[in-house]
């Protein structure tokens, strides 16, 4: 594959893995880390019982080993791409 060559399969990625991330990030080895935050829909944006209220938290981390570039880790800051 090329840069820009679609890697998803023609519908996307589906499933509840994939669904109200929160936050991603890149390691130094190109790994691609998403924080996921899905468990329960219902506990997010209804009114849940007390019992319930804390399950919309994720419960969640998908790894896409080697899909991104390499970057340096930064000791503060954003992550910087290696020259």
């Amino acid at each position: 594959m090329k840069t820009g060559d679609q890697i998803s399969p023609p519908g996307g990625y589906v499933g509840g893995g994939l669904q109200l991330q929160t936050d991603l990030a890149v390691d130094p080895a190109g790994n691609v880390w998403v924080m996921n935050n899905w468990q329960d829909i219902d506990s997010c944006y209804a009114n849940p019982s007390e019992a319930l209220s804390t399950r919309c938290g994720g419960q969640g981390v998908v790894i896409f080993y080697g899909v991104a570039k390499p970057v340096r880790a930064p000791q503060i800051g954003p992550a910087h791409g290696y020259e």
